[in-house]
């Protein structure tokens, strides 16, 4: 019986990039703060590039610095803008809870232009957000970001999960780990081959397409199992090998992880050859003569 609006972008996330837009800009270039829209995206620019060594793919992060200091403490007094350097991270907060994606910052010549994809509200994840909330588990940036990308894609590894969100290897792992336990994602593989995935139940709750099982990498033994079987029904009927492509579609292995598997099974039953070179070349289970 109600009718809620929800703006295409989050009041909090533009009223943010104005305002860094204008605590940053170069009042030395003459120019005014621009905000253009388009079909598909808002953008906003100043003239002014990063300064202390700030850049797109640290500033989530950087300690804050201010080109316009004086300007600055005039906005803080006046409490539009604060000193903890929080304006990014609630711009990506505010749009990454909604199930968009994160504003595109970037630095172009001597201006820094931010921009907000035109995308639709997604009204499941921003009950899940909301839910979580009200349980007293806040997810911040990261962990916005980490279920936003394991959404669209099968899995992530740790050097993918840092350079997303701007931090070192270790410190993801720690962050990884506490999601893990929770019940957020879960994780396989061991060492530098240790990969991240979302938990199948909360992938169906948010995603509602049913194909979070067949996203999944199934477990090493398995796997073997599976193409093994695959492979001797094939010798079987007298049908071609699998090639490379083929194993990895169904174990959602990495080329070189299949070609690992491959050869395991074949020291191990002796019966598992390769024939052929490159990409046309196929495994096959060599049949015995009394089968």
């Amino acid at each position: 019986m109600f009718h809620y609006e929800y703006r295409t972008w989050p009041e909090i996330a533009v009223r943010e990039a104005l305002m860094n837009a204008f605590c940053h800009a170069d009042l030395r270039i003459a120019g005014p703060v621009m905000v253009k829209l388009y079909a598909d995206r808002l953008e906003i620019s100043n003239n002014g590039g990063f300064i202390a060594g700030i850049t797109p793919n640290n500033i989530l992060h950087h300690q804050p610095a201010a080109r316009n200091p004086l300007l600055v403490e005039a906005l803080t007094r006046l409490r539009l803008v604060n000193r903890s350097n929080l304006g990014i991270n609630r711009m990506f907060s505010a749009l990454l809870m909604e199930g968009k994606e994160p504003p595109q910052i970037r630095e172009i010549g001597e201006s820094v232009q931010v921009s907000f994809p035109k995308r639709e509200l997604n009204a499941t994840f921003r009950l899940f957000v909301a839910e979580e909330s009200e349980r007293g588990r806040t997810l911040g940036v990261d962990e916005l970001m980490l279920l936003q990308y394991l959404l669209q894609h099968p899995e992530i590894d740790t050097n993918t999960a840092a350079n997303l969100c701007q931090r070192g290897e270790a410190e993801m792992r720690e962050k990884l780990s506490t999601m893990e336990s929770a019940g957020y994602i879960e994780h396989g593989g061991t060492g530098r081959g240790a990969y991240w995935c979302i938990q199948p139940e909360l992938y169906n709750r948010l995603a509602d397409d049913g194909h979070s099982e067949a996203r999944r990498r199934i477990g090493w033994d398995a796997a073997k199992t599976r193409v093994l079987s695959i492979l001797m029904e094939r010798a079987k009927r007298g049908e071609e090998g699998l090639r490379n492509a083929e194993v990895r579609k169904i174990t959602k292995y990495s080329r070189n992880q299949v070609t690992t598997l491959m050869r395991e099974l074949a020291a191990e039953t002796g019966r598992v050859n390769q024939s052929g070179h490159g990409a046309g070349s196929r495994y096959y289970w060599e049949a015995d003569n009394r089968e």
